[in-house]
């Protein structure tokens, strides 16, 4: 297979598949085809164009195109670069979507060589910038056959705001599933009431109250955070095109301490929370019991979930609230052409997936 950027001349008759590179701009209507061609669910050019906004100061998107000899386009990956914090110094990290292969073509070791040429790119042309993926798991065997490291697995944590759907088929009765779960969630209420200091306040709103990026940097020491400044917030959640989400602030003696970003709408009855942060231990217990006790009152909420890597800092003592470990979901991939992001602790949370 050849392997040749976008400012080479193909030659004009090809006898097997080729590798090149384009901006998004080029080739969005492509893109969007062939990405919807191989998913179960289609997107649209305005999700893809809020998706593929250069971030300030970030190198522009690259696509990764895999062409049949006869020149169609049967295959893709992107990179989109995201400021994140890496041991203190904030970088422009490349983060791995969209990769898609007909399926006609699968199963002749195409896809792996599509991000093998992908790879070897990124490393010539953007050496400084480490990537990292959030694969699913075809995609994960392909990433660690051509030398990407996982660094982590990420697993979610559920809280069961309402367990009589799960006590019902224990028990075998609807009224005695409801009463039993009555005296969970008063127990829950209790729980979550004694990580609440005088002074602790949530606040809800649909924009971040403040901006985190300095405590970011502060917390990156020999990991890697994503930057929670406004800007990189505000596009992720505030301008999301197709999911609207809110802001939970907890605020102690009017200062704010940590937020929170969740939806409740994509799956029913579960809140979703995308992203975490906190100052001290004492912080996230007191937002996420604050949250629970919010969760508590809200008529149809059944659960709350959120989704860390398995190494983050914050998971014993959210499971200290009551949160319980799920089956793993996926996990992260790192490569760097130096090799110094793949010994970082990366903090990895909902709000990292490239969706």
């Amino acid at each position: 297979m050849s392997r040749l950027p976008s400012d080479v001349a193909r030659p004009a008759k090809a006898a097997e598949p080729f590798c090149e590179t384009s901006s998004f701009r080029d080739l969005q209507g492509e893109m969007l085809r062939l990405r919807n061609t191989n998913r179960d669910s289609p997107e649209t050019l305005a999700y893809l164009n809020w998706r593929y906004e250069r971030s300030p100061g970030a190198p522009e998107p690259v696509l990764f195109w895999l062409r049949s000899g006869e020149g169609e386009y049967i295959g893709m990956a992107a990179a989109v670069f995201h400021p994140y914090w890496l041991d203190g110094e904030r970088v422009q990290v490349a983060v791995i979507g969209d990769i898609s292969l007909d399926s006609a073509w699968r199963g002749r070791g195409l896809g792996q060589e599509l991000l093998r040429f992908m790879t070897a790119y990124l490393d010539e042309h953007f050496p400084r910038h480490p990537a990292l993926v959030i694969p699913t798991e075809s995609a994960r065997r392909a990433f660690a056959k051509i030398g990407w490291t996982t660094t982590a697995t990420l697993a979610p944590l559920v809280y069961l705001l309402d367990p009589a759907p799960y006590l019902r088929p224990l028990v075998r009765s609807a009224g005695l599933a409801r009463g039993l779960a009555r005296g969970v969630r008063w127990c829950a209420q209790g729980l979550a009431a004694r990580h609440v200091r005088p002074g602790d306040a949530l606040s809800l709103t649909f924009a971040p109250e403040t901006s985190f990026a300095d405590r970011g940097r502060e917390s990156s020491v020999h990991a890697g955070v994503r930057d929670c400044g406004h800007g990189p917030l505000e596009w992720r959640y505030l301008r999301h095109p197709r999911t609207r989400f809110s802001f939970a602030t907890l605020r102690h003696a009017g200062e704010p301490r940590a937020f929170l970003v969740f939806e409740e709408s994509t799956l029913p009855g579960t809140c979703l929370i995308y992203d975490l942060f906190a100052g001290s231990v004492a912080d996230l217990r007191a937002l996420l019991a604050l949250f629970i006790l919010r969760g508590l009152g809200v008529p149809g909420l059944a659960s709350l979930r959120l989704l860390l890597d398995q190494r983050h800092p914050s998971r014993a003592a959210i499971r200290g609230l009551g949160f319980f470990a799920r089956t793993p979901d996926t996990v992260l991939q790192i490569h760097s052409r130096d090799g110094r992001a793949e010994r970082l602790a990366w903090r990895i949370t909902q709000g990292d997936k490239d969706t």
